[in-house]
């Protein structure tokens, strides 16, 4: 089983049917919960709810307590016990249960993976440049994967269903948007923000930098990140300065800024500043200071 794979247990919305029904219905036997789901309805998929549910299982989402399936502490409690608002708060979630490093720890395995596939997939994507990286097709993305991995056995999108399935689970988990699908990881570093700036106090750009790529650990500097990028030939992939962020990366923070959710300013007396990187590598701005607004979701 792969999360990336949509023939199987890789579509988001069969996971999304899955969470409705337990938190609507409550604890229940496997059977009924899928059974609540469409299963044995005609034209329900009654195979692919039961490899999501197995794989949400896995994960971590749902646990099996005296015989009733239900979702897993802390996630039930912040789903809470209405359908529609845990829907908007499972992107939050899924995201975080993915990247758990529980989740990924056969990072590089074929077999056994759990949701290591995703946060390599989510990894490379997030590296490139976005404003040159063509997304159109399977053929370009496989093109330019495999000009770029040095070991061949680690490439990840070997097939066209597995890069739909990144296409997919990126805008769904907010680091992607756009039927043509642009990367951006605005909506992810959004729902971050909190965890990110525990107060609206202006925060080190090194510092904002090091706790962006612990929360999300497929952007600039992060666990998952790094190890994709070890993985790179430096002939067909440029590493930025230390001092610069990615293309992605930038984006997500230049798109919270215009909205009014960060803010940012130069000091001049303040040493390890970061530079936004735009459209053909030039440099947006420098900040060497970084904070949440009042306004920013999820703000006091």
């Amino acid at each position: 089983m792969s999360v990336l794979n949509q023939a199987s247990d890789g579509q988001y919305n069969v996971l999304i049917t899955l969470v409705r029904a337990s938190v609507r219905f409550g604890p229940r036997e496997r059977s009924e919960l899928l059974g609540l789901c469409g299963a044995g309805v005609t034209g329900v998929d009654a195979g692919r709810l039961n490899s999501t549910f197995l794989r949400w299982t896995e994960l971590g989402l749902f646990e099996s307590l005296e015989g009733q399936t239900v979702i897993s502490e802390p996630y039930r409690g912040r789903l809470g016990k209405d359908a529609d608002n845990a829907e908007a708060r499972l992107p939050s979630i899924a995201r975080e249960i993915v990247l758990r490093a529980d989740n990924n720890q056969r990072f590089w395995e074929a077999e056994g993976n759990k949701s290591a596939d995703l946060s390599r997939g989510l990894s490379w994507l997030l590296a490139q440049d976005v404003y040159s990286i063509d997304t159109s097709s399977h053929a370009k993305i496989e093109d330019l994967e495999s000009s770029q991995i040095v070991d061949q056995t680690k490439r990840m999108m070997q097939n066209d269903t597995r890069w739909n399935g990144l296409k997919t689970w990126a805008a769904y988990l907010g680091f992607g948007r756009g039927e043509s699908f642009v990367v951006d990881p605005t909506a992810a570093l959004r729902d971050a923000l909190t965890q990110i700036f525990p107060t609206t106090e202006p925060m080190l750009a090194q510092d904002f930098l090091r706790r962006t790529a612990e929360i999300l650990p497929v952007l600039d500097q992060g666990v998952y990140r790094l190890r994709v990028e070890d993985a790179l030939k430096a002939s067909a992939w440029s590493a930025l300065e230390d001092h610069r962020l990615s293309t992605a990366l930038s984006r997500g923070v230049e798109r919270l800024v215009h909205a009014g959710e960060l803010a940012m300013e130069q000091r001049a007396d303040a040493q390890d500043g970061l530079q936004l990187t735009g459209v053909n590598g030039r440099s947006w701005r420098s900040f060497t200071h970084i904070w949440r607004t009042a306004g920013a979701k999820g703000a006091d």
